[in-house]
């Protein structure tokens, strides 16, 4: 296992920044028999606001919100890794 801290830390960070997402495709089958104002998370409110809404200028700003934190957290969790003595996803 000691061996492995590495690769294990290194998946955590990379999978860390994918964390937002959702499944997107069973939460959209589902939306009308729950009720779409119980079920809207980022990526339906995407669809439905700028796919089916028409609003392209909010859909886009919602995504590149998502992305920016996705790579905060990715930055955050690598800076930690090398605090705790990890190489990380880079090298200092």
């Amino acid at each position: 296992m000691p061996g492995l801290r590495g690769i294990i830390i290194l998946l955590f960070i990379l999978r860390l920044g994918d964390s937002l997402t959702v499944g997107f495709e069973q939460i959209i089958l589902q939306q009308q028999a729950v009720g779409r104002d119980v079920s809207e998370v980022l990526d339906t409110y995407v669809y439905n606001n700028g796919v089916l809404g028409g609003a392209w200028g909010v859909a886009a700003a919602v995504g590149l919100v998502k992305g920016l934190v996705g790579v905060a957290l990715v930055l955050a969790a690598n800076k930690v890794a090398h605090l705790f003595g990890e190489q990380g996803v880079y090298r200092r």
